[in-house]
């Protein structure tokens, strides 16, 4: 089903970017859910019009019936209030799903090579 979410996110707007990491015991085992990156093409043009250059990292539990993270950035717009960049949502926070998550988050604001 988040195979198809991702997929649907990506067919109407081709510039989002969508990341998904799953984990395989097997070649034939069903994946697990490891990690799920969203940046919105809409979010990515609305940063570089309107935003401060300054972004803001935090993460929050989640409760229900998938548990997990959120890991987010956020920027601050002309108005001072928060301008959601890009989110993660991971199984739990640890140096690796932080490192993956700046990771993909350098390479979709293009600064690979610093700002």
């Amino acid at each position: 089903m988040l195979w198809d979410y991702a997929d649907e996110l990506i067919l109407k707007n081709p510039g989002n970017t969508i990341k998904m990491a799953v984990n395989r015991v097997t070649l034939e085992s069903p994946p697990h859910f490891k990690r799920f990156y969203v940046y919105f093409e809409a979010l990515k043009r609305g940063r570089k019009e309107g935003c401060r250059p300054i972004l803001g990292l935090d993460g929050c539990f989640l409760k229900g019936p998938f548990k997990g993270e959120l890991l987010a950035v956020v920027g601050k717009n002309g108005n001072n209030q928060m301008y959601p960049v890009a989110w993660v949502i991971v199984k739990g926070e640890c140096i690796d799903s932080w490192v993956w998550f700046l990771s993909l988050l350098t390479a979709s604001l293009g600064m690979e090579h610093g700002f």
